[in-house]
């Protein structure tokens, strides 16, 4: 294999589940791009591309429902897709702060399911979209980057984010100024994109909201991927589905120990412990807290409170 493309797989494999929603929206566009490219010198017909957006025409999406998934990891142009994929990084690493990656694959997915919902009871039910239906289609990952700049704002809106030009300015009022410029894109010529912009940026805050209250919305979406990644045998995707080991318990009989082995015993776990947490700490140091595992931010809190 060529070594670019081995430098991509091997990349892709090592990056967290950020990287790796960025990598499969550059790599669909790139794929379909050349593949349209092929197909338009060659002439060879083009509208294969339609199966894969999402029809607002109800009869028509009944014919290819798998759409629904595919549209969103799909895009029309180069300025298209940079925007989204540069809004899908920030906004992903903002995430990251508050959940996990997991809940990071779900939010996109539940974001784009809600924009997809929400534009085609728009282009159904309002009048104003009726004489568009049968042509109207949807693509791109912009109600999914919603759905994920929104958990943010509906768990943590006072947060603080730094803009250029503007300085700190509170997580909350950036989702805001977002929500205005798609109310206001009703009336244009986006006006179905903005539909979905707002059915993700609602499921956003309700992920957000529910999330903050204890309820986690993501675990429909992560029973189903476990299951995919377990059942396909799909090692891309590490961390999926990873079968869960058996526990072993032992038994630590201190009863009979004298004091001097006893304090050698607390010594070689307190020496263990921060092992531990240097190492975790050294990660962070190098690649942040976000790409920590859910287990080493677990061990993390549960060594640190020992110190308190």
């Amino acid at each position: 294999m060529n070594p670019f493309l081995n430098k991509i797989k091997d990349s892709f494999k090592a990056g967290n589940f950020l990287t790796r929603l960025i990598y499969i929206n550059a790599g669909v566009f790139v794929i379909i791009k050349l593949a349209l490219l092929v197909c338009t010198i060659l002439k060879f017909p083009t509208h294969w591309v339609n199966y894969l957006e999402m029809p607002a025409s109800l009869p028509n999406l009944l014919q290819q429902p798998w759409s629904i998934i595919t549209y969103m990891f799909l895009h029309s142009h180069f300025a298209h897709a940079i925007f989204n994929l540069i809004a899908l990084h920030y906004l992903g690493k903002l995430f990251l702060c508050y959940y996990n990656q997991k809940q990071l694959v779900a939010a996109y997915i539940w974001g784009g399911l809600a924009g997809a919902a929400l534009y085609v009871m728009g282009y159904n039910l309002l009048p104003y979209f009726a004489s568009y239906q049968a042509e109207a289609y949807l693509l791109g990952a912009s109600a999914s980057v919603m759905a994920i700049l929104f958990a943010t704002v509906g768990y943590s809106p006072n947060s603080q984010v730094q803009l250029a030009l503007v300085g700190n300015v509170k997580l909350k009022y950036v989702g805001w100024a977002f929500l205005a410029l798609d109310l206001i894109g009703l009336g244009s010529v986006n006006s179905g994109g903005s539909m979905a912009h707002l059915g993700g940026a609602f499921m956003g805050l309700l992920f957000g909201y529910c999330y903050a209250n204890g309820k986690d919305l993501s675990k429909p979406i992560t029973k189903a991927l476990d299951w995919l990644a377990n059942h396909y045998h799909m090692p891309s995707f590490k961390g999926w589905g990873a079968s869960k080991k058996k526990i072993k318990v032992t038994v630590d009989n201190t009863q009979n120990m004298s004091d001097a082995q006893w304090n050698k015993k607390q010594k070689e776990r307190e020496k263990l412990r921060q092992e531990r947490i240097d190492q975790i700490l050294e990660k962070i140091k190098k690649s942040g807290y976000q790409n920590l595992t859910d287990e080493e931010k677990k061990s993390l809190f549960d060594l640190s409170k020992k110190d308190e």
